[in-house]
């Protein structure tokens, strides 16, 4: 872009954090820790295994597994895929590993395509990585080493549960972590971000959005308007946990309380002190880990073989079946009402909350809820995600701060009249977004006749009639 026009470097940055934000790329061997090792006296394997998607990229994954005993050559057990966000990588599912390996579920974690040590060049915030994500999910089933299936996502990986749950109902549940609506929603809030420093007309961010989209379709061939996982809710009935941190400014908490609303399925929701990225508390693993009890393990008798009978002794102030302790006691309800309105907004609430007491009353004195559940609560992920604040000031602190509302606005629009004139020698006038942004620019003008820059009808060619 034009270092010299602001409004062109801001929808750059906007194009980049969609389709080409930060990649983590790590050491297998140092992220992902050793082959073997060992939670709560049981031994685990990463098995790591490649998977092809439909456009031919190499996803490189790991597969979290108890390891193998001759008798247990032809067991089946549950499996816990794990769905990363825009700028992670399968090294963030470290945290499912405490929870979920020493109570019979396996995990397995994957880099989407463009993101992390997998191919690819760019990302979709969920468009092509539903489709990995089903790549993945048959490899699982053509091992006949899995039973049920669960998906655990995050951000832009809640997003891809959401929209790949439509396609396979045999999904057994999902943990939605910080899900959004819609990209389109999404992009028009973070253009709103810069937009209201500068107090721009909002038809402005539309105009933008015309070109953002226009521009991401030609880098990474994907619309953003098709990427919606609130369109999908409605036909969506796998049971689902959504969760959100209160204070998320990145991913605003709307838009799990929206998909929550619209969705059709057996559902819960929980809103936990916090942001985009902050480390989730125990409270948010212990509802995880009701939810997966009730969803993957329930009343499988291979996983309740396998449940009893691989646990070693635990110390005493762990029981040596967590999750069954918490599910004894939990309530779960398919359509939970509305958390107190007097409930504090920092105070993690549950929508029908699991009531801890019996497991509790198995344990010492003063041990810490998280106990009951993992063995390393709140692990701080060495990955950056998407939204993390400091991230979100890096992107945008290139872009110098305006110093005149008016020409900033004056700017806005010829950097739009810029890009109608190359939309239109590229796609011509039939082009869906040449005419909205058409349109748009005609429409600004109508209102702010005698405004900077505005005095009469927007030619075709982006100048102005006077």
């Amino acid at each position: 872009p034009n270092k010299n026009n602001v409004p062109e470097m801001v929808w750059e940055t906007l194009v980049n954090l969609v389709c080409r934000p930060p990649r983590f790329i790590y050491d297998p061997d140092s992220a992902l820790g050793p082959q073997k090792f060992r939670i709560d006296g049981k031994v685990f394997q990463r098995k790591d295994i490649e998977v092809y998607n439909k456009r031919g990229h190499v996803l490189r994954c790991s597969h979290f597994v108890p390891v193998e005993q001759p008798q247990d050559r032809d067991k089946k057990y549950p499996c816990v895929v794990y769905c990363h966000g825009n700028c992670g990588s399968r090294a963030d599912a470290a945290d499912c590993l405490d929870l979920l390996l020493p109570n019979g579920i396996t995990v397995f974690a994957f880099d989407f395509s463009g993101s992390g040590l997998s191919d690819g060049e760019t990302i979709s915030l969920g468009y092509f990585e539903k489709e990995d994500l089903g790549e993945v999910v048959s490899y699982l089933r053509r091992t006949q080493k899995v039973s049920r299936i669960g998906l655990w996502g995050r951000s832009m990986g809640a997003a891809t549960c959401i929209l790949y749950s439509e396609q396979d109902p045999s999904i057994a549940g999902m943990v939605l972590d910080s899900a959004f609506t819609s990209l389109t929603d999404v992009m028009h809030e973070l253009a709103g971000q810069y937009i209201r420093q500068v107090k721009l007309p909002k038809m402005l961010i539309n105009g933008a959005i015309s070109v953002l989209r226009k521009s991401v379709q030609k880098r990474a061939n994907f619309d953003i308007k098709l990427v919606n996982p609130l369109g999908v809710c409605p036909q969506s009935f796998i049971p689902a946990l959504f969760a959100h941190a209160d204070q998320d400014d990145f991913v605003l908490p709307l838009h799990s309380s929206q998909l929550y609303e619209r969705y059709a399925g057996d559902k819960n929701y929980i809103t936990f002190a916090g942001d985009h990225n902050s480390p989730r508390p125990a409270f948010f693993f212990d509802s995880v880990g009701i939810f997966f009890y009730n969803t993957l393990l329930g009343e499988d008798e291979q996983c309740q073989e396998y449940h009893t009978s691989h646990v070693e002794a635990a110390p005493p102030q762990v029981p040596a079946a967590p999750l069954a302790h918490l599910a004894a006691s939990s309530d779960w309800a398919s359509t939970p009402p509305p958390p107190p309105a007097s409930v504090p907004a920092s105070h993690p609430r549950v929508l029908n909350p699991p009531s801890t007491s019996a497991a509790a009353a198995a344990v010492a004195p003063g041990t810490p809820p998280h106990a009951l559940a993992m063995g390393s609560p709140d692990k701080r992920r060495d990955s950056p995600g998407w939204g993390d604040t400091s991230a979100a000031t890096a992107a945008f602190s290139p872009i110098p701060a305006p110093h005149n509302v008016a020409d900033e606005e004056m700017q806005m629009v010829q950097a739009l009249r810029n890009s109608l004139q190359e939309m239109t020698a590229e796609f011509g006038n039939s082009d869906e977004n040449v005419a909205e942004l058409e349109r748009i620019l005609d429409e600004y003008v109508f209102i702010n006749d005698g405004a900077p820059g505005a005095t009469g009808k927007v030619r075709k060619d982006g100048s102005i009639e006077v």
